[in-house]
């Protein structure tokens, strides 16, 4: 499996090239030069189509940061975290290939056309036929918690096979640390189906986040949290829980599919990799000239994370969407769940991105501050309908059979504004 070099592609062109120099330990990138004619700058903060060295056809070097292994920020958000990670490895080892000699450009080429966003990598290592396929999703569940338990030990064989393929196809890809699969979902029969590749009519795109059916009730708590942000008035993607084999899950409709047409996305991790506070991401929707409403549903956000402890805000946890002619566009929250671990020492439970400088500690003053400063219409106001959005918490959170100590337990760590 030592592709080395892919083609990058978007929406059938060929966007540029991408090598891995082994020597320097990072990748080097190219545009295609006809696609630099088409306008469609996908990484206009750090990569840009209009910037001297892409017009010179000179090569951008990948960044060595952790985050980014070696790989351009745009195309370092085409890899997956922890969960999908670990599958890779395990599909590795379970096809005796040394990990040691995969770098990161071989990844994408694992990877093809099945990540998020809208850049597929080519050439692709086949993982047998692409098409849309029915799931399984309770032995795929069962199969999933056995992946991530034993991992070292779980290895192919004649009743496991199948499982272990498909889970490969539909989960190796989304990011997060979370056990999560890629379907397709017909609302009005109720079949579900890979979301791999093209869907047929009649189905949706969503991210299935599988409850690991522990004492903590993940799945119920996210969206009791999502209802409480469309509440507050947060963009989201229509979302449900939906129960299998006796297990409920989270599913949330993909922001970055309209039927079998892709959205390309960057994570504010890749858009901007300085950035490590609100303020960083109010100063990009600047520098994307985006609309007022995005400003206002960024500061909502903020807010929202504030009140109801949602520490984990880290820069992959925000996105930017270009539709196809080019135009930028704030992405609907996603990822909106209380993340305080009791358990953790006080420095894990701070927030990922500061409020006025501060990651703990933060007060309706800070909120206020950040909101004059960025031009933020009533954003007193606004931090009055989180407040009361958030309020709705113990009410949603018993209609959603939550035990009601924890109920008792997070209502009391909100913050009071």
């Amino acid at each position: 499996m030592a592709a080395s070099v892919v083609k990058v592609k978007l929406w059938g062109m060929d966007a540029g090239y991408l090598s891995w120099d082994k020597k320097a330990g990072v990748a080097v990138f190219e545009y295609e030069p006809s696609f630099l004619e088409q306008g469609l700058d996908i990484a206009p903060l750090t990569m840009s189509i209009n910037s001297p060295r892409s017009r010179k056809q000179q090569p951008w070097i990948g960044d060595k940061d952790k985050l980014y292994q070696g790989l351009p920020p745009v195309i370092a958000d085409s890899l997956p975290d922890k969960w999908g990670n670990s599958l890779f490895k395990a599909w590795l080892r379970d096809n005796n290939v040394p990990a040691g000699k995969i770098n990161p450009v071989d990844h994408l080429s694992f990877i093809g056309s099945r990540a998020m966003g809208a850049l597929e990598y080519e050439p692709a290592q086949k993982l047998g036929d692409d098409s849309a396929f029915p799931v399984d999703l309770r032995g795929l569940y069962e199969f999933a918690k056995q992946v991530l338990n034993e991992r070292e030990t779980i290895v192919l064989n004649r009743e496991n096979s199948v499982l272990w393929q498909d889970l490969v196809k539909i989960s190796s890809s989304p990011g997060g640390k979370r056990p999560k699969a890629i379907v397709a979902l017909n609302n009005a029969t109720g079949e579900i189906i890979s979301g791999q590749g093209l869907i047929p009519e009649g189905f949706q795109h969503y991210i299935l986040k599988y409850d690991d059916n522990s004492v903590y009730p993940f799945a119920r708590l996210e969206y009791v949290y999502y209802r409480m942000a469309l509440d507050a008035g947060i963009e989201m993607m229509p979302s449900e829980l939906k129960t299998y084999g006796g297990v409920t899950h989270f599913l949330t409709q993909r922001f970055d599919r309209n039927g079998n047409e892709k959205t390309h996305i960057q994570t504010l991790a890749a858009m901007s990799p300085t950035s490590d506070s609100y303020e960083d991401i109010f100063a990009v929707i600047r520098r994307l000239d985006l609309l007022c409403e995005d400003r206002k549903q960024q500061y909502l956000r903020m807010v929202f994370n504030v009140i109801a402890r949602n520490v984990d805000d880290h820069s992959k946890n925000f996105s930017f969407c270009m539709s196809c002619k080019g135009v930028w566009r704030l992405s609907p929250a996603y990822d909106l769940t209380y993340s305080v671990d009791p358990t953790a020492p006080a420095y894990s439970n701070r927030h990922s991105l500061t409020v006025n400088g501060k990651s703990e500690g933060i007060t309706r003053e800070d909120l206020e501050i950040v909101g004059l400063n960025n031009d933020i219409h009533a954003y007193k106001a606004l931090i009055d309908t989180v407040a009361n959005s958030v309020s709705k918490f113990e009410a949603y959170a018993k209609e959603a059979g939550i035990d009601e100590k924890l109920i008792e337990s997070i209502g009391a760590d909100f913050i009071k504004v």
